[in-house]
């Protein structure tokens, strides 16, 4: 039986929780602190194996960096992006692919979007979409 979303946001959030200084949201804040990850459900594929054995869902974890300094901001998002490293989200993401049990594969697929995200309080900050098939 597939598991439900919101254990398999919960696993994404944890995994995450391992990026020091990186502040987790499973669910969209409304006042957001960053740098920060946000986790949310974009498409659910029913059936991915036969008789409900498994579902295909992609997330999208929208990492935020402040643009106090645009060099610091560049670099920061950059280390998130990278696909190696303590502040790696994809190393982070795909170092149990199991999410703690509740999926049976987490692999992220891309990173996307990477640049200017503006708030509607013209407040300027930089912004990564990654992809992130887990099937459960």
């Amino acid at each position: 039986m597939p598991a439900a979303l919101s254990t398999l946001r919960a696993g994404i959030a944890t995994a995450l929780g391992s990026i020091a200084n990186l502040r987790v949201y499973e669910l969209v804040p409304d006042n957001p602190q960053h740098p920060s990850a946000t986790v949310r459900i974009d498409r659910v594929s029913f059936d991915s194996t036969m008789a409900r054995g498994s579902d295909e869902f992609e997330f999208i974890v929208t990492v935020v960096v402040g643009r106090a300094d645009d060099r610091t901001a560049q670099t920061k998002l950059e280390t998130y992006v990278a696909g190696t490293g303590s502040q790696s989200v994809k190393a982070a993401l795909e170092s149990d692919p199991t999410l703690g049990g509740v999926a049976m594969a987490c692999r992220v697929q891309t990173a996307q979007n990477i640049g200017t995200l503006e708030r509607a309080d013209g407040t300027s900050l930089l912004a990564v979409d990654f992809i992130v098939s887990v099937y459960a």
